[in-house]
């Protein structure tokens, strides 16, 4: 069994590039089915966040069906040409994909470093791949050990972070620029789960906020729709219109099209906006903020002159890894447990077809000693009983050299296994 899998991330790509890889959580489903049974790997998952994009899957020992390589995979379930990104790329096997794995669930590869819900998307990618019929017992074992690190890592050590996210950093920028919020007329365009922090940060400091909702998906009536308390709601289709008399435009949908195109805003957005009595030069300005991956807002708005645009990599906050040398020591013990535990779950892996072996020979055994006493037993004994004693003698042996895992050092597997597959072989037993 072999762990491979590729990645593009905020450490080597810029937004541009890594919104070409980006998935929506449909996409994902559709994506890990097509490369389960295009590819004939044995397991895949997809992670794909704002910040990265990562395919993992496991894949025979047999080279011959290792050919493509999981960036070559990706490419071409993104129909995009292989010589173009690959240098953003990062590939890597087995143990130092599982160390990668066990680093990012604690947030030490995030780009606001120690943050907490990439445990929460690591786990969504797990369950999607596991609805999806598309993880087998390997990489549900790296990623169920990874999520365990990260929860323990969380729990145990103290990182010197502040709990952060796209829309804390939206607000900071805001009071830095504007001052007091209170009364700044806010326009959020997205329902999700980011569009509705972000609403409810900007009511917390005194804002009016309009927020756009789909009526498609939220019924008729307005009452009906899940509309943060304190906030307006406005039709989507409606947000262009809506852009006239707000200073802060934000946009967190899912879209894989912009929401906001340069021709449709540039008759509003290339006039000053002058909020309150003060005409200073941040009263006249536009503040759009695009925190969406694939990105909502045409970056040409940016260059308007009274538009000020941010995207999620000109955001960024929070602790560093110099900040938490000490904790990160513990941190690093910590993953260092679980990775033993991997490396040894793995190595004893290759010794299954052996125990299988020895399992086999030690049930025929049985039977043709059950077989051999028939005409003794009575009457009632049947094909059946013997297939039952059979099974039975099966799943007794399994148990036992199974146990050895937890019950020998791990030194001692391959020698404890070769003289149990001897002494099971001899033929002195087949009477």
């Amino acid at each position: 069994m072999r762990i491979r899998m590729v990645g593009i991330d905020h450490s080597k790509a810029s937004l541009e590039y890594r919104e070409a890889f980006s998935f929506t959580k449909a996409g994902v489903r559709e994506a890990v089915k097509e490369i389960k049974e295009r590819f004939k790997v044995k397991g895949c998952i997809l992670l794909s966040t704002c910040n990265r994009t990562e395919l993992w899957v496991s894949q025979c020992d047999n080279k011959k069906l290792n050919m493509v390589s999981p960036y070559d995979i990706l490419c071409q379930i993104k129909k995009i040409d292989t010589s173009l990104y690959e240098e953003y790329f990062v590939e890597r096997d087995d143990s130092q994909a599982i160390d990668h794995l066990l680093k990012v669930v604690c947030g030490f590869d995030s780009k606001i470093f120690g943050e907490d819900q990439i445990i929460s998307q690591v786990r969504e990618a797990l369950q999607i791949s596991r609805e999806s019929g598309c993880v087998d017992i390997a990489l549900e074992k790296v990623f169920q050990t990874a999520l365990s690190a990260g929860k323990r890592v969380k729990t145990e050590v103290r990182m010197c972070t502040v709990n952060r996210s796209s829309a804390t950093d939206t607000i900071d920028i805001l009071k830095a620029a504007v001052g007091d919020l209170k009364g700044v007329q806010c326009l959020v365009i997205g329902n999700g789960q980011m569009g509705k922090l972000v609403v409810n940060m900007l009511v917390s400091c005194g804002a009016c906020v309009s927020m756009t909702l789909r009526r498609k998906r939220h019924g008729n009536d307005e009452q009906e729709s899940i509309v943060p308390e304190g906030c307006k709601m406005v039709p989507y289709d409606d947000r262009i219109s809506q852009i006239r008399g707000n200073q802060v435009i934000i946009s967190a949908t899912l879209s894989p099209h912009y929401t906001l195109l340069l021709d449709e805003v540039k008759g509003i957005l290339e006039q000053p906006c002058i909020r309150g009595k003060q005409d200073t030069e941040a009263n006249k300005k536009y503040y759009l903020f695009d925190l969406a991956v694939p990105r909502d807002i045409d970056p040409e708005i940016g260059k308007l002159p009274y538009v000020e645009l941010f995207d999620i990599d000109s955001m960024n906050s929070g602790g560093t890894k110099e900040e938490n040398a000490d904790q990160i020591k513990l941190a690093m013990e910590i993953l260092m447990e679980y990775q033993e535990e991997l490396d040894k779950w793995f190595e004893f892996r290759h010794y299954i077809p052996k125990i299988q072996e020895i399992v086999e020979m030690v049930s025929e055994d049985t039977v043709q000693r059950f077989a051999s006493k028939t005409s003794e037993l009575e009457e009632g004994y049947s094909n059946n009983s013997i297939e039952a004693a059979e099974e039975a003698v099966r799943k007794a042996a399994s148990k036992l050299i199974y146990g050895l895992r937890e019950q020998l050092p791990h030194e001692l597997w391959g020698e404890c296994l070769e003289a149990l597959h001897k002494s099971a072989a001899r033929e002195t037993l087949k009477h």
